[in-house]
């Protein structure tokens, strides 16, 4: 079968190649899959990867084989999925069933195939912290994947959102989300006059997050998802230590997948998008033999929210 794998001498780092189809344990189905997004993680990987990995997290597609133990989705059902094996941008993949679930009628395939890694991660990174309800909380990085929906879900969880944001740009777009306020901020300054947040969901790492952080309120929490900025901060420990039992936490997907499992996740999202309560951005879609050339221009930023291709 077709498959993306890496390859570092193409654009992108990505381009199709052929791969055995995969081989399906009892507690796995056999997915055709038709489309999937993209995510920096899987292209910064894909960078440093051996020639000929497979990639891809994020998947969409139609059950071709239903898992032998009889769990999960039956045949011919329209799914979203979260491949931990990083296998999905493939023709056929082989998920357990705890890794997808069923997309309602009325929710297309590029909104879905949005959802797994980017709204999965939003939606738990919030989950991690506490009385949201009335809260201020921050979200940095807001035009990307994960900052769109953490926008939106912070605000039905009863949340003063802000949104921070590098460029502006990429601002309208986030302030249709609904958020309180909109701060164009690319070091992370200028946040000296919109109090203490309760929770800053950070994406942005390096310097940014170093001076966010004295914006910590008492016993506030900041999830840490990504590093876009850099991978380091300097940590002024004393703003941390006026915040109380304020913390600092790390987020892995990976992680919190086992807590909650991505098929209970995404059937929570995908019921938001049903009823109109969460929203998409795909400003790119395209056929997977633009894998190379989508893959820089993400990697560039030359848009925000989500990219879609389909097979």
């Amino acid at each position: 079968m077709k498959a993306v794998v890496t390859n570092a001498t193409v654009t992108g780092c990505l381009e199709l190649g052929e791969i055995a189809d995969p081989v399906a344990d009892s507690n796995e189905a056999v997915i055709a899959v038709t489309a999937f997004s993209l995510n920096r993680g899987e292209l910064r990987r894909a960078e440093a990867a051996p020639a000929g990995t497979q990639i891809g997290w994020d998947l969409v597609g139609v059950v071709k084989t239903a898992a032998r133990d009889g769990s999960g989705p039956g045949e011919g059902q329209r799914v979203v999925g979260f491949s931990r094996r990083m296998q999905g941008w493939a023709q056929y993949v082989a998920l357990p069933t705890t890794s997808f679930a069923v997309i309602p009628d009325g929710v297309s395939d590029n909104d879905a195939a949005t959802l797994p890694v980017a709204g999965l991660t939003a939606l738990y990174a919030l989950e991690r912290c506490e009385r949201l309800l009335g809260s201020k909380v921050l979200v940095t990085g807001a035009s990307g994947g994960v900052g769109y929906f953490a926008c939106q879900l912070g605000r039905l969880m009863g949340a003063q959102v802000t949104a921070q944001l590098r460029r502006a740009d990429f601002a309208d777009m986030v302030r249709a989300t609904g958020v309180d306020d909109v701060v164009i901020s690319p070091d992370g300054a200028g946040f000296e006059g919109h109090g203490k947040f309760r929770s800053i969901i950070d994406g942005v790492g390096g310097q940014v997050l170093a001076k966010l952080l004295s914006q910590l309120d008492e016993s506030g929490r900041a999830i840490l998802y990504g590093v876009s900025a850099g991978p380091e901060a300097t940590l002024a420990v004393r703003d941390l230590m006026l915040t109380g039992d304020g913390r600092i936490e790390g987020f892995y997907l990976y992680r919190e997948s086992e807590i909650e499992s991505a098929a209970k996740g995404l059937a929570r999202l995908l019921g938001l998008l049903a009823d109109g309560r969460l929203t998409t951005h795909v400003p790119v879609t395209g056929n997977w033999q633009s894998i190379g050339e989508t893959a820089a221009r993400l990697i560039g930023r030359d848009f925000a929210g989500k990219a879609v291709l389909t097979i």
